[in-house]
């Protein structure tokens, strides 16, 4: 597994996910190729400590094949705090979801189409494809030769924020393994995102300056009717935003090299009042609540969070499967749990 100097060992390695009822939310999982794996528990005083929640709640962390990232921590709060994001668009300030490679987007969608026609709950956007993907559309030779295109889903459902995510003629040979034998045919999650409305895109420094994640790209987006990003984002002809991407430290640049467990940060810029969901993404809601990583020193680690412009550092206590593991909100307000590697 990887390392930096900060002690940071691989990406983002699970989902803290507020469940009101964990038998149908391990059902759902199962159908995108996850399985249960370690429970835990904590009572109200040893939750309200690390995740300031006055609460007692019982987790299970949702495994997938054999990935080291992107894995799933349901969480079922005795009283939960919030209903959660419930389907909050990619646009709010605070919002929070995850995107699972497949093999088969179209399964994917005929899913939520089947989900919305029965009259369920899901915020169903897409497929969007991006034909931009390693040349521009005028340089591509359809007919002719393979033509490079990604393609997203948005299965976002009260307690999931779930995209599936394809790539066509494009070789990610690292990044995800698609479970074949599940319903949904995805993988872990090969990134996890969030939202700040603002300017100032230096408030996502801290992932690399105090965190250790690797710094890859930054891609700025303005309004542009019929181009993927855009139209996902919703975007009007004044808005734009930024997304600045953060690796595992083991990954490499090249789209061969990618791993899972990507923090993708967007910055929206609008005029316009922020669908503020901020607080409803925190630790106590029902859905995406907290990302976790794993140090090698959880007590330097400690360290550097205190010393830098996060805020609420818990102690270093022992969390809900026995690891020491402490939380904070980082300088752009989102809750993370930082664990000792076992």
């Amino acid at each position: 597994m990887s390392k930096t100097s900060s002690g940071l060992v691989g990406g983002i390695y699970d989902i803290g996910v507020g469940v009101s009822d964990m038998a149908a939310a391990q059902t759902f999982w199962q159908s995108c190729g996850y399985h249960p794996g370690p429970e835990g528990r904590l009572e109200a005083s040893a939750a309200k400590a690390l995740y300031g929640v006055d609460s007692g709640v019982s987790c299970v962390r949702m495994l997938h094949q054999d990935a080291t990232a992107g894995l799933i921590r349901l969480m079922k709060w005795d009283q939960p705090t919030g209903p959660g994001l419930q389907m909050a668009p990619l646009r709010a300030h605070g919002c929070r979801w995850s995107v699972h490679r497949t093999d088969n987007i179209a399964n994917a969608y005929v899913n939520g189409e089947v989900l919305r026609q029965q009259g369920k709950p899901i915020h169903l956007v897409g497929p969007h494809y991006n034909f931009n993907l390693a040349k521009k559309v005028e340089e591509k030779k359809p007919f002719d030769e393979p033509v490079p295109a990604s393609g997203d889903v948005l299965l976002f459902q009260p307690e999931a924020q779930l995209v599936a995510m394809t790539r066509m003629n494009f070789a990610v040979p690292k990044y995800g393994t698609i479970n074949e034998d599940s319903p949904l045919r995805l993988s872990e999650g090969c990134h996890m995102a969030i939202v700040v409305q603002g300017e100032d895109l230096s408030i996502f420094d801290f992932y690399e300056e105090v965190i250790g994640f690797k710094r890859y790209h930054q891609v700025d987006i303005s309004y542009q009717p019929g181009y993927m990003p855009s139209d996902m984002f919703e975007l009007t002809p004044e808005e734009s935003f930024s997304e600045v991407d953060f690796d595992d430290p083991e990954a490499g640049d090249d789209y061969a090299e990618h791993l899972p467990g990507r923090l993708r940060c967007f910055l929206m810029r609008t005029p316009n009042a922020p669908d503020d969901r901020m607080a409803r993404a925190q630790p106590g809601n029902l859905g995406y609540s907290f990302y976790s990583v794993r140090v090698d020193d959880v007590n330097a680690m400690h360290e550097r969070v205190k010393s830098s412009a996060a805020t609420n550092v818990s102690g270093i206590l022992v969390d809900e499967f026995g690891v020491p593991t402490f939380s904070f909100a980082a300088p752009d307000e989102f809750t993370w749990t930082v664990m000792a590697q076992t």
